[in-house]
C-alpha cells in the first residue's frame, strides 16, 4: 500500500521531505517538494555537489593505499602491515626494502636464519656465513685501496676455502 500523498507546505507538488520535530510536547511537522527542500539547504539524495563526491573519492583513495603489489599473489606491502603476513615467498623479493627492516627489528637485528640448525650442518653453515662476510670486507678493502688489510682478508679467505684435495677426501 503506497503512502499517503502529501503535498508541499509551500506549493501542490508532492512533498518529498517530511520532518516531524517534537518540542516540549509540541509535534510540527514540515512536508517539502525537492525544489523547496533544495531553497531550505536540505541536500536531497543522489544530488551531492560534485565538489562533495570529489572529497569523498579522495578520502577513498588515502584510506586504502595499495601500493605495490607482489607480483605472483598480489599481496601488497599495506597488507603485510595490517596482518602481519607476507602471501608467499616471492614476497620477500618484492617489499625486500620495506619488509627487511622489519623483519630485522623483529629477530633483534638478525636479517639471516639465526635459529636451531642440525649439529652436522652448524659448522658448514658457519663456515659460509664467515666466508661471505669476509668476502664483504675484502670488497670494502680492496675499493677503500687498503691493500695490507685486504692481503689479509685474502689469505683468510684462502684458508677457509676448501682445496681440490679436501674435496676428493670427504667424497670417498
Amino acid at each position: 500500500m503506497a503512502a499517503p500523498f502529501r503535498p508541499c507546505d509551500h506549493c501542490a507538488k508532492p512533498a518529498v521531505v517530511h520532518n516531524t520535530v517534537i518540542v516540549n510536547g509540541q509535534m510540527n511537522e514540515v512536508h517539502l517538494c525537492a525544489e523547496h527542500a533544495g531553497a531550505a539547504g536540505i541536500q536531497m539524495p543522489g544530488q551531492a555537489p560534485i565538489h562533495q563526491l570529489l572529497g569523498q573519492l579522495a578520502q577513498v583513495a588515502v584510506t586504502r593505499p595499495r601500493g605495490p603489489a607482489c607480483p605472483e599473489c598480489g599481496h601488497t606491502f599495506h597488507d603485510f602491515k595490517t596482518s602481519g603476513l607476507l602471501g608467499c615467498a616471492a614476497c620477500y623479493e618484492a617489499f625486500a626494502t620495506t619488509v627487511g627492516p622489519v623483519i630485522e627489528r623483529a629477530h633483534g637485528g638478525a636479517s639471516e636464519h639465526i635459529g636451531n640448525v642440525p649439529a652436522r650442518a652448524d659448522d658448514a653453515n658457519q663456515r659460509a656465513a664467515l666466508l661471505q662476510q669476509l668476502l664483504r670486507e675484502l670488497e670494502t678493502a680492496v675499493s677503500a685501496e687498503q691493500y695490507e688489510r685486504a692481503a689479509q682478508l685474502r689469505d683468510r679467505i684462502k684458508d677457509l676455502r676448501p682445496t681440490a684435495s679436501a674435496r676428493s677426501d670427504g667424497a670417498a
